[in-house]
Parts: C-alpha cells; sequence; structure tokens
C-alpha cells in the first residue's frame, strides 16, 4: 500500500510541478480554431440565413433603427405586461426611456441582487454576434454583463448590430479570441428560449432560463 501511495505522491508532485513551470514560462498565444463551416449547406446571405435559422430556434426576430431601439423594447415589454427590468452597467440604451416600473442595474455581486435579478420580468441584453450557421447568438459575460441577466428573468431581450454576424461558431469563437488576450471565463452560444423535453418527451418553455427570447437587429 505505501508503494501505491509513493507512486501517487510523486506522479502527483510531478503534474503540479508542469502545470507550474508551464504557467510560468509559456504566453497566450492565439490560435485559430479549425473551421468546418465549408461543410455546412448555406444560402451564401448571412443574415438572411441568421434570421430563418433563430425563427427555427424559437427567437422572436425584430429589426429597427439603431436611434428606435428603446421604443422597440417598450413595445416588446407591453405585450405581456411587464414592469420590472434588469439590465448590466454596461449597457449603452437611455435607460430612462425605457417603460419600465422598477430599473434594477446589476452592478454588485449576486449575493446583494438575489431578490432582484430573480423576481426581476424582463432583462436586456447585448449579443457580440450572430451565427448564421447555427442560427445562435454568442454572448460572453463580464463584470458590466452577468451571466445571469441571460438566465434569470422570464423574458431575455437581445440586441445584436447586423453587421455582427458571422458565418460559423469557430469564426465566433476565433473573433473572441483575437479581441482578448486572456479568453472570458464563460462565453454563452444562445439558441432561443430554454427549452427541454426530459419528462414523457414534453416540451416545457423556461425551466433553465428565459421562457422567450426577443433579438432585436438594429443598423
Amino acid at each position: 500500500m505505501n508503494r501505491i501511495e509513493n507512486i501517487s505522491k510523486r506522479s502527483k508532485e510531478q503534474i503540479l510541478e508542469r502545470l507550474k513551470r508551464s504557467h510560468r514560462d509559456s504566453k497566450f498565444i492565439y490560435t485559430p480554431s479549425t473551421d468546418p463551416f465549408g461543410h455546412i449547406q448555406s444560402s451564401g446571405d448571412k443574415l438572411e440565413e441568421m434570421k430563418r435559422k433563430m425563427t427555427d430556434n424559437k427567437y422572436i426576430v425584430e429589426e429597427c433603427a439603431k436611434d428606435k431601439i428603446e421604443e422597440k423594447i417598450n413595445a416588446i415589454v407591453a405585450e405581456y405586461g411587464y414592469t420590472k427590468m434588469i439590465y448590466g452597467d454596461g449597457l449603452k440604451l437611455d435607460i430612462q426611456k425605457i417603460s419600465a416600473e422598477e430599473k434594477v442595474c446589476f452592478n454588485q455581486e449576486i449575493e446583494h441582487l438575489r431578490q432582484e435579478v430573480f423576481h426581476s420580468d424582463f432583462s436586456v441584453i447585448d449579443a457580440r454576434v450572430g451565427v448564421s450557421s447555427h442560427g445562435v447568438a454568442l454572448v460572453h459575460s463580464s463584470r458590466t454583463q452577468p451571466r445571469m441577466l441571460s438566465l434569470a428573468p422570464n423574458l431575455c431581450i437581445m440586441l445584436l448590430e447586423k453587421k455582427n454576424v458571422v458565418s460559423s461558431l469557430a469564426e465566433a469563437l476565433n473573433l473572441i479570441k483575437s479581441e482578448n488576450p486572456t479568453l472570458p471565463s464563460n462565453i454563452l452560444f444562445i439558441a432561443g428560449p430554454s427549452r427541454t423535453a426530459d419528462i414523457e418527451l414534453i416540451t416545457v418553455f423556461g425551466v433553465h432560463g428565459p421562457q422567450r427570447v426577443h433579438i432585436i437587429l438594429y443598423e
């Protein structure tokens, strides 16, 4: 037994030493991910293909001009009668123009805002890119846009500039790698509202995230 323990201890020490040495000596090197996009059938129009596939994924796709985003948000929220909003500190909107009785900025640790986060009706978040091959949006969490914004409320409203549409998942990841010397701790590919069919193969929405997701495409 002692022999096995000694071997295990020695192996553990060797592994830890190699990890320390690797961390000390290496620098972050951006290596592009291999892109299998050539094997995916495409229409050639990235924006239209993304809109179609997002609709298939149960997104509700909206479009408007950049200076009309607040109006579009108000129209969406009015459909559901929602009044409690939560948003990230980095959201570049005129919050005063949003029609909501309560507006909470998620600028503290979740322990200090748990009640507000889990009892908000809707959130508004920015998507970095949309992916035409799969009809998904890439969102990476940060201090100014915590991950729970896309998970806790019943309705998540996502904002995506039309020029930020890429062809494939690999292209989206390569973009994030090129923009960040250190990768974000959390990268989400959101494919519409939360849904599961674990119980008797009956699809249920909103179990693990929002029941509804609207994406506003603007230019």
